[in-house]
């Protein structure tokens, strides 16, 4: 998944999107949609906006339209259950949604004998969790009915967030400068999305959002929690994951055809993110493609 500003991602006869994933190298982006991100195994690291969660197994984090969300370099493969749904699919009651946000993204789960399980916190996630599996189950499954059914879960889910206090009044100012914070991204990634492929200087990116760039590297890393370079770094790793699965391109060709000026910047800045080499990448995913 690319890092921009994510349209038309669900059939708009049924906005609602079920998979399964342990990819963990998608930068920094955004979309209108609501995600629901249930962690099966391992641990897993997610920035939203200019916070920064880790999950554990069974812990549910929920990402809000308009979120800047990322996962964190990790080299274990995450397996998690993504829903996504626009809140047009709640017709009336979409504004419980879009002019809300949540008090807490992530909804931990409570060891049975943790001093968190005697709160109510482990009849909030009991809850929640409850109505994410039978959604589950029912997409699945894909009964005749099923998506009057996954309609009746969410509507479930909604009246939750909502009895379960977990969303909160945005204050107007700072709806107001979300939104143009979007906008400034937005042309950001669509440059870099245009560019990476070729030498970029902070300079040029500075000027692709009208800042300064003593502004920029600011307005950027409070945004995303990463400096723009780090950002472009992954772009070009992502789009270099791709080549080395999906193509026989020699590594020095996929190096110079993501933006990278040298072998040896690609080498490092391929294992400080993915902590193996390109070539060992490849390798595994050979394998992957054998079994």
């Amino acid at each position: 998944m690319d890092a921009w500003h994510e349209r038309k991602m669900l059939d708009e006869k049924f906005p609602f999107k079920f998979y399964i994933t342990d990819v963990t190298e998608f930068p920094p982006h955004w979309h209108e949609e609501i995600e629901i991100v249930y962690l099966l195994e391992e641990t897993l690291q997610v920035g939203i906006n200019n916070e920064v969660y880790t999950m554990e197994p069974r812990d549910i984090l929920i990402i809000g339209m308009g979120d800047i969300h990322y996962y964190l370099n990790n080299s274990n493969q995450c397996r998690r259950i993504i829903l996504m749904f626009n809140p047009a699919i709640f017709e009336a009651f979409a504004e419980e949604l879009t002019e809300k946000k949540l008090a807490l993204p992530l909804i931990k789960y409570p060891e049975p004998k943790s001093e968190l399980s005697k709160t109510n916190s482990v009849n909030q996630h009991h809850l929640i969790e409850e109505q994410i599996l039978a959604i589950i189950k029912e997409f699945v499954h894909s009964k005749n009915g099923y998506q009057l059914v996954t309609k009746a879960r969410l509507y479930d889910l909604l009246a939750l967030l909502i009895r379960l206090n977990l969303l909160e009044e945005y204050n107007p100012q700072e709806k107001s400068n979300h939104l143009k914070k979007l906008e400034r991204l937005e042309q950001v990634f669509k440059f870099v999305k245009n560019n990476y492929s070729r030498p970029i200087t902070l300079e040029e990116a500075a000027t692709a959002a009208n800042f300064s760039l003593y502004y920029f590297t600011r307005f950027f890393k409070d945004a995303t929690g990463m400096t723009f370079i780090n950002y472009l770094n992954n772009y070009r790793i992502s789009k270099a994951l791709r080549l080395l699965a999906s193509t026989t391109d020699p590594i020095t060709e996929i190096a110079f055809k993501t933006g990278f000026e040298s072998i040896k910047t690609f080498n490092r800045v391929f294992k400080q993110i993915k902590a193996c080499s390109p070539r060992q990448y490849r390798n595994s995913m050979s394998n992957l493609s054998t079994k």
